[in-house]
C-alpha cells in the first residue's frame, strides 16, 4: 500500500487508484467539442432551429466545451436523450424523436472514426499512472465513456498493461451510482475504502463518498477553463502535485 499527497491531503493505506479517463487521462476538450457541433449540425439538417439550443445544452460556448456540461460529462446515451427531448419539443412521437437523435449521432461519430488518435494523453498523467503502478497500486478505469474507446485509448498509448480493469459508461449503472465502484473494488480484489477516485467532474467525487472510498482527488489539468468542483477531498491543477510514499504500515510489515 502506499500514501497519496495532495495539497496538504494525505490519504494513508492505499492499495488501487481508480481513474476518470476523458479530461483526466486524455486530452479530450476540443475533440468533444467538434463532436457536439457534429451532433448539432445532423439533428439541425432537419430542424435548423434546435442548432443554438443543442449547443447550449451540449455546453459549447465561443470556442471552448463547459467542462462541467452535458457533452463533456454526460454519457453517450445521456446526450441522445437530451436530444431527444429537443426533437420532441417539435411535435416528434417520443420514439421516433429517439430514432433520429440516435440517427443523427451516428452519421456524426463517422465523422471522428478514431477518437483515441485525436485524445492523446495529458502531460504528465502517464509518468503518474507509471509512478502508482511502480509503487504497487492496482489501477482502473470507471469512465462515462464506451468500454471500446477505453480499449482504444490504453491500446493506442501503450497504457492497458498498467490497468488491471475498466468500465464504460455503456456498462450500466453509470457514475455517480456507487455500485460501479464497488463493482470494480470487488474486480481488484480491493476494499472501497483503500481506494482512492481521481477525476475531472463531480460525478466522480459523488461515486466516491457514496462508495465509501477512501478519498478523492478533483483534477483540473485537462481543460483551458479549469472546472469548477465541489464533491471531491482536494484538488490538483498538475499530475506533479499528486505525491506517492510508501505507506509507513506496510514498510513495517515488510521488515518483519
Amino acid at each position: 500500500m502506499v500514501q497519496l499527497w495532495c495539497q496538504g491531503r494525505c490519504f494513508p493505506s492505499v492499495a488501487a487508484v481508480i481513474f476518470d479517463k476523458d479530461g483526466t487521462l486524455a486530452d479530450v476538450a476540443h475533440y468533444l467539442r467538434w463532436v457536439a457541433i457534429a451532433r448539432a449540425v445532423k439533428i439541425a439538417e432537419h430542424f435548423p432551429n434546435l442548432k443554438a439550443l443543442l449547443l447550449q445544452a451540449f455546453g459549447v460556448i465561443g470556442d471552448h466545451l463547459d467542462p462541467t456540461g452535458l457533452q463533456a460529462v454526460g454519457t453517450r446515451q445521456e446526450n441522445q436523450i437530451a436530444a431527444a427531448a429537443f426533437v420532441a419539443t417539435q411535435g416528434i412521437p417520443w420514439i421516433a424523436a429517439l430514432e433520429q437523435a440516435n440517427a443523427a449521432f451516428t452519421a456524426a461519430e463517422r465523422e471522428f472514426t478514431a477518437k483515441a488518435a485525436f485524445t492523446p494523453p495529458l502531460p504528465g498523467v502517464i509518468e503518474l499512472v507509471q509512478r502508482l503502478h511502480g509503487r504497487g497500486c492496482a489501477l482502473a478505469i470507471i469512465s462515462s465513456d464506451r468500454r471500446s474507446e477505453i480499449e482504444a485509448f490504453l491500446d493506442t498509448y501503450h497504457l492497458k498493461p498498467f490497468f488491471q480493469c475498466w468500465q464504460g459508461g455503456d456498462e450500466p449503472p453509470t457514475k455517480p451510482d456507487p455500485q460501479v465502484l464497488l463493482r470494480v473494488c470487488d474486480r481488484l480484489g480491493v476494499r472501497p475504502d483503500q481506494t482512492v477516485v481521481i477525476g475531472d467532474a463531480d460525478s466522480d467525487g459523488l461515486m466516491a463518498q457514496r462508495g465509501g472510498a477512501a478519498g478523492s482527488i478533483g483534477v483540473t489539468w485537462g481543460w483551458p477553463s479549469p472546472p469548477k468542483l465541489n464533491c471531491f477531498d482536494c484538488l490538483a491543477t498538475s499530475p506533479l502535485e499528486i505525491q506517492i510514499a510508501l505507506d509507513p504500515c506496510t514498510e513495517r510489515n515488510s521488515c518483519g
